[in-house]
């Protein structure tokens, strides 16, 4: 997926586990890529599938975005230049099944974390530790949170530079460092911090319509 992914599974010791989800973040690269040629994704932009030969994932990140597009009032959009590209969806949509594959396979206590966004399961008895990294020096933790069953995501500028496109500008979002959302949804909380990224100041009062999310705004 172009970006470092970790898996902690505190009670588990067999390779093999590690390995299956590992082959299933490789396979959504493979299907979802904007960059490979042969992925699902860019044959869909070169109109070589119609919806009824699409798959079914694929089905519902094109409504899902498209919903999400409409959440925000156009904020959030997977659409560029007449071509799709979910990757702000895809992220946390793959760490989210893998957590299901890691559920299915007996483990309800796991870690799994992907570019930034992280998802923390626990059976009740452990807390997660995650680190909010400092944008002006990532050598540096911010805050630190103490989470169960809980998800954070963030955005921003200082590993790949100015790429959330404000859609109402069509410019680079420049108002904030990084955003991080903390919530019980992955794919919500990854959704939103592109979301109130590209908003700019705008995003601090609409994170407040999400009863069950928080947010970190670290300032330009």
């Amino acid at each position: 997926m172009g970006m470092p992914i970790s898996i902690d599974i505190p009670s588990c010791s067999d390779d093999k586990i590690f390995e299956t989800i590992f082959k299933w973040f490789k396979q959504v690269d493979e299907r979802f890529s904007p960059f490979k040629k042969n992925s699902e994704l860019s044959k869909y932009n070169r109109g070589e599938f119609s919806g009824s030969e699409l798959s079914s994932d694929m089905r519902d990140i094109i409504e899902s975005c498209n919903r999400w597009k409409e959440i925000t009032g156009g904020y959030f959009s997977a659409w560029y230049n007449q071509e799709f590209d979910p990757s702000g969806y895809v992220k946390g949509w793959s760490i989210k099944k893998a957590g299901n594959l890691i559920n299915g396979l007996g483990f309800k206590t796991y870690c799994i974390g992907a570019g930034g966004d992280i998802m923390a399961c626990s059976d009740g008895q452990k807390e997660w530790t995650i680190g909010i990294q400092d944008p002006g020096d990532v050598k540096k933790i911010l805050k630190r949170l103490s989470i169960k069953n809980s998800a954070v995501a963030t955005s921003g500028t200082y590993e790949r530079g100015k790429h959330i496109i404000n859609p109402k500008t069509c410019k680079p979002a420049d108002e904030f460092m990084s955003v991080s959302i903390i919530g019980p949804d992955i794919i919500t909380a990854d959704v939103l911090s592109t979301t109130l990224f590209a908003m700019g100041n705008k995003g601090i009062e609409f994170v407040s319509k999400f009863a069950d999310y928080d947010a970190v705004f670290i300032a330009a």
